[in-house]
């Protein structure tokens, strides 16, 4: 699903290896944790996985299609159908619903509307919250704002969520019900890579990562 082969990001101000010869494959349905410390260069990977950025060096392939060399405008459109992102801060549009929220990646691609809502509304209850469809965020608690972005994340049945710190900024409930809810995606089959500094969280995951000065290592 996801094969880093030799990768590197060098940063030219003082030649800064921010990953340095890093290979990675995740396989589809498994679920994948990193952790390291600040600065180990978690971020840095996230990116590149996420097509948010690209290697200096090395090659990427995604889903068996070499990206590493591919323009802005096909990596934007392959992060929107691909990649399910989920971040610490949750990122939802204050002024919209929770349902208006799930569905506005399909308005992006411009999935006619009944469609997205009707999608929208399927995410929504796999992460158990149609009750919820309705509330905006600010009417959330920070665990229910975390699953909204989730289910976000599954609107568009991307082939990887990539979640980066998602209980960094939640109580420890709140952290569990997450952490729950990622074991329950990925036996359905859901292809997880979870970034975090977090050891609990990081023992979940069937496969367990670790960054050290860029280096990976098992």
């Amino acid at each position: 699903m996801l094969k880093l082969i030799h990768a590197s990001k060098i940063y030219d101000r003082g030649g800064v290896r921010a990953l340095d010869n890093v290979s990675l494959t995740v396989q589809s349905g498994q679920y994948v944790s990193i952790t390291g410390a600040s600065g180990s260069g978690k971020s840095t990977l996230m990116h590149i996985l996420g097509l948010l950025d690209t290697p200096t060096e090395g090659r990427y392939l995604l889903d068996g299609n070499e990206v590493s060399a591919l323009p802005p405008r096909a990596l934007a459109r392959l992060r929107g159908e691909q990649i399910g992102f989920i971040f610490q801060h949750f990122q939802l549009i204050g002024g919209m619903s929770a349902l208006e929220n799930v569905a506005l990646p399909l308005t992006l691609q411009g999935v006619p509307r009944a469609a997205r809502l009707r999608r929208a509304e399927q995410a929504l209850a796999s992460v158990g919250l149609m009750h919820r469809a309705a509330h905006k965020p600010g009417q959330l608690s920070g665990g229910q704002q975390q699953r909204v972005a989730i289910a976000r994340a599954l609107v568009t049945r991307p082939c990887v969520l990539l979640a980066d710190e998602p209980t960094a900024g939640l109580d420890p409930a709140s952290a569990t019900d997450v952490l729950d809810l990622f074991d329950r995606l990925h036996r359905c089959g859901n292809t997880i890579v979870l970034i975090t500094h977090d050891p609990a969280a990081a023992a979940r995951a069937g496969r367990r990562l670790y960054l050290e000065n860029g280096v990976l290592s098992s």
